[in-house]
């Protein structure tokens, strides 16, 4: 294993660790203007806190960035004056995003990620990331996952960098570990893509002691006004994250 893939096996799953990363590098008071820990933070904001991490990381000002989703996004608000920002989203309101959106600073095409849209330029982008958006992609049908897979390979330069947050969920609460919920997509990812980091099993992952996953209180102010299902039911929301390079 390489030294780069060791790099990115640390950010496999969301862990409580990398918040002492975000906190040292200041990205909560750059991107929120407060300081944020695992106690309280939202799984958007960790997701929004890691890309910014990667970005900043694997590329130089004046980059290429396009993101999938996010529509009104917090990450390419605050790097669209010193990066050429795109998105793509279909603005459709999906997953409590936006349905409309006043000008950001960056170009929006409004389609899905697959469709291979001519108004996206092939060969052109330094990343392409997302931020819980994949998740949403129709479940089990691979040659939707494919289409996804090839069309972000497509939009990237050789030696572009691709990286996505997707959400999951534990079933249980408490007690033994019994299933994980997730889109199959990430699977797909890992087994049809070389990444730069490792597939962890899910439920290895779930009973990682240094896991991150979303508060009770957090959920119930931030999430169960979307969902309308308690905690205890709807499970703890972590995040998964796959990364790779063309």
């Amino acid at each position: 294993m390489t030294e780069e893939n060791n790099i990115y096996d640390q950010f496999t799953y969301s862990k409580r660790s990398h918040f002492e990363l975000f906190n040292k590098e200041a990205l909560d008071m750059k991107l929120f203007g407060i300081s944020v820990n695992s106690e309280s933070c939202d799984l958007k904001a960790y997701q929004d806190l890691l890309s910014l991490h990667m970005l900043c990381s694997a590329v130089t000002e004046g980059s290429k960035i396009l993101e999938v989703g996010g529509g009104d996004s917090r990450v390419l608000g605050f790097l669209s004056a010193n990066y050429e920002c795109w998105n793509l989203d279909k603005l459709e309101g999906i997953g409590n995003g936006p349905k409309e959106l006043k000008d950001k600073g960056y170009n929006i095409v409004l389609d899905y990620i697959g469709n291979h849209n001519p108004e996206l330029p092939k060969n052109y982008f330094d990343i392409v990331f997302s931020i819980s958006a994949l998740e949403h992609v129709q479940i089990g049908d691979e040659s939707v996952y494919e289409a996804i897979r090839s069309e972000i390979n497509n939009l990237l330069k050789p030696g572009g960098y691709s990286f996505h947050c997707i959400d999951h969920t534990t079933d249980l609460l408490l007690g033994e570990v019994d299933e994980v919920w997730t889109n199959p997509l990430i699977e797909y990812l890992f087994a049809h893509q070389n990444t730069l980091n490792k597939f962890i099993p899910l439920l290895e992952a779930e009973s990682d002691p240094d896991l991150f996953v979303v508060s009770s209180e957090t959920y119930s102010k931030y999430w169960e006004p979307v969902t309308g299902v308690p905690y205890e039911k709807f499970g703890k929301p972590f995040s998964y994250n796959v990364f790779w390079r063309k």
